[in-house]
């Protein structure tokens, strides 16, 4: 029997990298939490992190995987043991054999070489790390050995598990290795010989295993394919102290089968509670584009009954409100499985905030808040870069060292914050430090030399936190590559605006800086505002609208050098007239429509000619089908098939403040 394994390889690479990630993150929470009540427990789940890929590799054929993780995963068992020297250059060294697994996972999946230099540095380290056990004293009494325990198992593998590439024979070697094994097979299962399918697992076993190996390492054999197999194991070991510490959390009998629902998978990382299906992006997306095509159709009925008479429209307007429910919670539901927590996105911080304090020589804690508010995943993997870029920023020029904090009166160790939550229909992220905040002169002296301002202009505070979003403006001493790399704030903020998103700054000479992000919950379907100007027609993002007004001359000013601005109860407001940006005229001014918005922490009022209604579109990328377009966000198609363009905000925004 042939069993084609490259069908199972894009799951053990997923899945393999989503266990570094919390193999990696149970790691820097036990270095963390030192000899905290949970470190057992954390060093076990780095441990069986590196066991399943290990196991999994060897089943698939991935030596070089399965040869390093192996080695990775005896020093883990050294460690766990007490025989392994585990300070910051072992904590360094086993983070950078995670990094390694992680490069031979994707090399395997590209089939590139797979680095065996490295493999070969990293496991020299890990031997020197490796110490043998002190002999005891002569006073003290030798240690005893671990009682040996008997374990009785009953394992039938799952009926698709030789079709899954799983070897069970494989798991039966393994538990020899733990001790001495009797088996015994359980042919109960076999069919009659004309239904017998070559592919299929019948087969069970009954085992009787004794050996000094505790309960969770009995399990820990199973942990491949205890998702799709029946498993039973009891244990007659004699409790020792440490088992008796267990008892509330470990029963002696136990099923290690299909989880139930409400119960999280072992290895996951802190916070996540929920079992996950794996399924393809493409069909994700083209789910949600139907979806959306939905949404029009929808429309597009909405738009005929309006000519219907009467009678017809009163019979057909409960079925349309029926549909609009079915399809808004539809629509609700379809996005939500593109839903993931800011956790996918802040759990990588924890590691880049330790290695770069390390390298900075600065002292710096991260506190996360708010990492179970949800975003669309493929914001979230567009997100990933500029909060680096922030997180780097804040690190190389926010963050003091410890001696000069001292000297300031702070404590040394300083804190970094990444906090996420929902506001409206938005999603605001704040990365926040409490170092020395933006400095006035500074910026000014620096924006002087690049010219980026006039030589009379006085440089508030609220002017600098605009100035270092300038092209070509940096505030540090000396160029590296640590938090720029090349690349500005100007940068980040345009990505963000890609998003539909604003970045803004807070800042506290002195005392911090906070970055501000803020972000619509998914770029697939927004609620708009439908307005006119001239023959065209556009819709406005709902979320950057304040109010609208009726004009007024009274309220309209001009200032020399600084165009004409809106008196709104007392606040003066830049006016944009959209007809000049799109066609190069505007109406009527007092036959128009003035629209208040805000992006970035600004206000300006939009004149348009009218408004028609609030509309749910479905947005259409304009540059992947046409090309970049200036103001223009995306485009959608309206009930009646009319193609209309939507208004990016946030570069109205700045258009008229300039």
């Amino acid at each position: 029997m042939t069993i084609d394994l490259t069908r199972f390889h894009e799951s053990f690479f997923t899945e393999s990298l989503e266990g570094l990630d919390a193999t990696e993150a149970n790691l820097l929470a036990l270095e963390r939490a030192e000899a905290g009540p949970d470190s057992e427990d954390r060093l076990n789940a780095v441990f069986r992190g590196f066991h399943s890929i290990k196991g999994a590799a060897g089943s698939l054929g991935f030596d070089a995987i399965a040869q390093f993780t192996h080695h990775v995963e005896e020093f883990l068992d050294l460690w766990r043991k007490g025989t392994a020297e585990v300070e910051r250059k072992g904590l360094d060294t086993v983070l950078a054999c995670i990094d390694h697994a992680r490069l031979l996972l994707r090399a395997a999946r590209e089939n590139a070489p797979a680095g065996a230099d490295r493999s070969a540095d990293l496991i020299r380290q890990l031997g020197k790390l490796s110490r043998p056990q002190p002999a005891p004293r002569a006073a003290s009494a030798a240690p005893a050995a671990p009682a040996k325990g008997t374990y009785r198992i009953r394992f039938r593998p799952g009926p698709e598990s030789l079709r899954r590439g799983n070897d069970p024979l494989r798991l039966l070697r393994v538990l020899a290795d733990l001790g001495k094994l009797e088996v015994e097979a359980d042919l109960s299962a076999l069919p009659l010989e004309g239904d017998f399918d070559a592919e299929r697992s019948y087969l069970g076993w009954r085992l009787t295993l004794v050996t000094q190996a505790r309960p969770e390492q009995v399990e820990d054999v199973f942990a491949w394919v205890r998702d799709e197999s029946e498993v039973e194991i009891q244990s007659s070991r004699p409790k020792s102290r440490e088992d008796r510490r267990r008892v509330d959390r470990r029963s002696v009998q136990r099923r290690v089968g299909p989880r139930r629902a409400e119960e999280p998978p072992p290895d996951m990382t802190e916070g996540m509670r929920t079992d996950r299906l794996h399924v393809s992006r493409d069909k994700v997306d083209e789910l949600v584009n139907q979806v959306g095509e939905l949404v029009i159709t929808k429309t597009m009925m909405k738009q005929v009954a309006l000519s219907l008479d009467a009678a017809s429209i009163a019979r057909l307007e409960p079925i349309l409100q029926q549909l609009e429910r079915n399809t808004r919670e539809l629509q609700e539901g379809v996005m939500g499985i593109r839903m993931l927590p800011m956790n996918h996105a802040f759990g990588r911080f924890t590691r880049l905030v330790r290695d770069t304090g390390q390298r900075l020589d600065k002292l710096v804690r991260l506190e996360v808040t708010g990492g179970d508010s949800e975003l669309d995943k493929s914001m979230i993997e567009k997100l990933v870069d500029p909060l680096t870029h922030l997180v780097r920023n804040a690190l190389d020029h926010g963050v003091e060292p410890p001696t000069e904090r001292k000297d300031r009166g702070k404590p040394e160790m300083a804190v970094l914050s990444l906090h996420a939550q929902h506001r409206g229909g938005n999603i605001e992220i704040r990365v926040t430090d409490d170092g020395r905040g933006i400095d006035p002169e500074r910026v000014e002296r620096r924006a002087r030399e690049a010219g980026l301002i006039r030589e009379n202009e006085a440089v508030t505070l609220e002017r600098a936190a605009e100035l270092i979003f300038e092209p070509g403006l940096s505030t540090a001493e000396q160029v590296n590559d640590l938090s720029g790399r090349g690349v500005g704030l100007d940068v980040v903020r345009k990505n963000i605006m890609a998003l539909n998103g604003t970045l803004s700054v807070e800042t506290w000479p002195g005392r911090g800086t906070a970055f501000v992000i803020r972000l619509p919950l998914t770029l697939a379907i927004i609620d708009g505002m439908l307005v006119t100007c001239g023959k065209d027609a556009y819709i406005v993002p709902l979320a950057y609208i304040v109010e609208c007004l009726q004009p007024e001359r009274s309220k309209l000013k001009s200032i020399a050098g600084r165009g004409m601005l809106v008196d709104v109860r007392g606040t003066y407001l830049p006016l944009l007239e959209l007809g000049r940006v799109t066609s190069g005229a505007a109406g009527p001014y007092e036959e128009s429509l003035l629209m208040v918005l805000e992006a970035e922490g600004n206000r300006i009022v939009l004149q348009v000619d009218q408004l028609l209604g609030q509309e749910q579109v479905v947005i259409k990328s304009l540059e992947a089908n046409y090309r970049k377009v200036p103001y223009i966000a995306g485009a959608t198609i309206l009930g009646e098939g009319r193609v209309v363009l939507i208004l990016d905000v946030a570069s109205l925004v700045r258009a008229a403040r300039e």
